[in-house]
């Protein structure tokens, strides 16, 4: 993933899948993704979720250092991180 090759140092990445506690199914959606370079939770309960009030699988949440909450999605990833740091 090429954004976190970019930005790790300065960005934690973390993926959540998708509402499933199955493995097989987190295993083939990472693969298929090519995500394998981050971290994946499990949310199988919903509870990362709810918390981040994501509706959707392709939904970015990002947290900022004072806990400033930033949702997006269906833009490219890297975009939205670059937006991030610039501002």
């Amino acid at each position: 993933m090429e954004v976190q090759a970019q930005y790790g140092d300065q960005v934690q990445i973390i993926g959540v899948p998708g509402l499933t506690s199955n493995v097989e199914s987190i295993e083939a959606f990472i693969a298929e993704n090519d995500v394998d370079v981050i971290p994946h939770l499990d949310d199988g309960s919903g509870e990362v979720w709810d918390r981040f009030g994501v509706t959707e699988q392709r939904t970015y949440v990002f947290v900022n250092d004072d806990g400033t909450l930033r949702i997006t999605g269906y833009g490219a990833l890297e975009a939205e991180v670059e937006r991030l740091i610039a501002s």
